[in-house]
């Protein structure tokens, strides 16, 4: 009775409003728009310890981006005090599954686990499927997988999307190419999982390399890549790979969202804004809200061009074509190439910021700030 008295209130307002139906709304009619519109889907994006790359920092942009969606930045404290609940979907991003597992908890984990099979969505790339798979130690066990290993190098493989996969994603079925680092190459396992409804969807159409060679050893051909399915009364997608790395993978995470949540979300590509300040955001490693929060600021400047990097980044050389360096954390004291690559980009003339752990790697001239809320002066301070 109360979903027909819904639709009799929104039928009325359409009518005065002048339209035909509650969907098709006049282009000068901002009430019938918004009597037709549906409120932001409710995302949480883990953003504790665990996530890491760049993947997860453009999870972050891609939430919280779009207007048909609401951020909600978690870590593991809040998962267990029940941030979950009120959200429509949450995201894994890829970094460690087992440091994911180890933030959340096993508390965090059983919660995360009911939210889905109450109802909830989960979308999970690279660790984000990991952390689901069957075990053997650290896992979810929410789906009926496990991986025979990973490949460490970046790499660009094909993936078979099947019949299955295509019709539930509203994609071409056969081949798509996207960016992979360090994801599972899923088999099946022989336990029966629980309230577990997931099929492989796609699997790995190229084979692991080491070295430039061939590692047959891996069985990454023909392994799983791509999952979907039910579990409880929720919906999930996870993929081994990073379609959220790229403008010309985003197709793929769009599909994953209609499926996972019934909604219709579209990411505009982004372009470099004229005459704006180009900012590196080291983006190895995450480490919490915070992390999280500062690569969101800067984004959000509107003189500001956000260029996210990672070690294949500084070997790609892209430190050339930025003005200033953002360092949130001290990874480069463990990893000299990191280190040498941020000395010899201070040498030249790049500017260095850098708060927390980032300000302990500061090279020569380098700025540091007291905390995160001073980053976005202090680079203004250094391009008066």
């Amino acid at each position: 009775m109360k979903k027909l008295t819904q639709f009799v209130v929104l039928a009325a307002v359409a009518v005065f409003c002048g339209c035909a139906t509650t969907t098709e709304c006049p282009a000068k009619s901002p009430s019938c728009q918004a009597a037709a519109a549906l409120p932001p889907l409710k995302v949480g994006v883990y953003a504790d310890r665990g996530p890491g790359g760049i993947g997860a920092v453009e999870w972050f942009r891609l939430v919280h981006e779009s207007p048909e969606m609401e951020l909600k930045l978690l870590d593991g404290k809040m998962v267990r005090e029940g941030a979950l609940d009120g959200l429509d979907l949450l995201v894994m991003p890829g970094g460690s599954s087992m440091t994911e597992f180890d933030t959340l908890g096993t508390n965090g984990v059983e919660r995360m686990k009911a939210f889905v099979r109450n109802g909830g969505g989960y979308v999970g790339t690279c660790a984000g499927c990991c952390l689901l798979m069957d075990g053997p130690k650290k896992r979810a066990r929410m789906m009926p997988w496990n991986s025979t290993g990973s490949e460490g190098n970046t790499m660009f493989p094909t993936f078979r999307l099947n019949a299955k996969g295509a019709a539930a994603l509203g994609l071409k079925e056969g081949q798509h190419v996207m960016r992979y680092h360090g994801g599972p190459f899923l088999w099946p396992t022989t336990n029966a999982i629980a309230d577990a409804h997931m099929e492989i969807w796609g699997t790995f159409d190229s084979e692991a390399t080491f070295k430039g060679r061939l590692n047959q050893n891996k069985k990454m051909y023909g392994a799983g890549a791509i999952v979907g399915g039910t579990y409880g009364k929720g919906r999930v997608f996870v993929t081994s790979a990073h379609p959220e790395y790229f403008n010309g993978t985003l197709y793929i995470v769009e599909a994953a969202l209609k499926y996972v949540t019934g909604r219709t979300i579209t990411f505009p590509p982004r372009m470099r804004k004229p005459g704006s300040i180009s900012v590196g955001f080291l983006a190895k490693g995450i480490g919490g809200v915070e992390t999280a929060e500062t690569a969101i600021a800067l984004a959000d400047e509107k003189d500001f061009d956000l260029t996210l990097i990672d070690m294949d980044g500084i070997a790609q050389r892209r430190l050339d074509h930025i003005d200033v360096l953002v360092l949130t954390n001290n990874g480069a004291k463990k990893n000299e190439k990191l280190a040498k690559a941020i000395r010899e980009f201070a040498a030249n003339g790049g500017k260095v910021v850098g708060y927390g752990g980032g300000a302990e790697v500061l090279p020569p001239g380098g700025v540091k700030c007291p905390s995160r809320d001073g980053v976005v002066k202090a680079i203004r301070e250094l391009f008066k």
